[in-house]
């Protein structure tokens, strides 16, 4: 991207595309009813915090990246809702709202714009965290954890699905008023690392992958969707890379409530995004 207006322009043209993609799925197919709400919803509320001024050190690139995937399972929706994959369309949709997380923050975006604006910045803000905290529900999350029969686990131990509803817990009754952000998202880190080792015991074939940006890209390569797109795999290799640090740095850091919530919002929204990027029918 040339500059950062030219960015941001071409991120609202992308967010304004995808509302009116996401009208046109509500009209022709009920089947996409749900998802393409949320996603008219997400526009909706992304396009108001792109009203007020932004910070100069974002990254537009991967945003607009995640939009414009978004807006390529949208085209194929349209074209032909029968032949695209739901739960690749909705995969997306996580990728964009992940993407959008950074403008949710309040406070980032009212240092950016004069008093008289202030009050409606912030609005605009908390609408768009209200519209991510739905797509990041937890229900959702778990329920798509028990299709992948991810319930179980050695003696012992705990299951991706119940390192998952840990997490929440701690972080929605938290045993005292002080307890760090680590008795939470430790246990989703370990959620997101179970889940993967259990995926790459699934793959048809076996082969190396050390790194973390590796085993995502060796479960892409062999269990994702006909539909997703191979960047799609690849941006989802290279956050996890720098998420599974975030949550490792709980251990050290002292997260505010407003930082430990966006960061399990990110690693469930990862987590959707994964799971709902692979096809069980290709896993062994």
């Amino acid at each position: 991207m040339s500059s950062h207006q030219e960015s941001k322009d071409e991120l609202e043209r992308l967010i304004r595309e995808s509302r009116r993609k996401s009208k046109e799925i509500i009209r022709r197919s009920s089947n996409l009813l749900q998802w393409g709400q949320y996603m008219t919803d997400l526009a909706d509320a992304s396009e108001k915090v792109m009203e007020y001024p932004s910070p100069s050190s974002i990254d537009w690139e991967p945003i607009i990246d995640s939009w414009r995937y978004a807006n390529e399972q949208q085209n194929e929706i349209l074209v032909s809702v029968g032949s695209v994959s739901i739960q690749t369309a909705m995969a997306s949709g996580s990728a964009a709202t992940y993407a959008m997380t950074d403008f949710a923050k309040p406070n980032n975006l009212v240092r950016f714009v004069s008093i008289d604006k202030q009050d409606k910045a912030r609005a605009a803000a908390e609408q768009l965290s209200q519209v991510i905290d739905r797509l990041a529900e937890k229900n959702t999350v778990s329920s798509l954890l028990r299709q992948y029969g991810l319930t179980s686990a050695a003696p012992e131990q705990k299951s991706p699905a119940e390192l998952f509803e840990t997490a929440w817990a701690a972080f929605e009754k938290p045993v005292t008023g002080r307890s760090p952000a680590a008795t939470s998202l430790i246990p989703m880190r370990e959620c997101i690392n179970g889940t993967i080792a259990a995926l790459l015991r699934r793959r048809p074939r076996q082969e190396p992958a050390k790194s973390q940006q590796a085993k995502i890209t060796s479960l892409g390569s062999q269990l994702s969707g006909d539909s997703v797109s191979s960047w799609a795999i690849q941006s989802l290799a290279e956050r996890w890379t720098s998420l599974v640090d975030e949550l490792s740095d709980s251990k050290q850091k002292d997260f505010s409530r407003e930082e430990w919530r966006d960061c399990l919002w990110r690693a469930s929204l990862f987590l959707m995004e994964l799971l709902q990027s692979l096809d069980q029918s290709k896993m062994k």
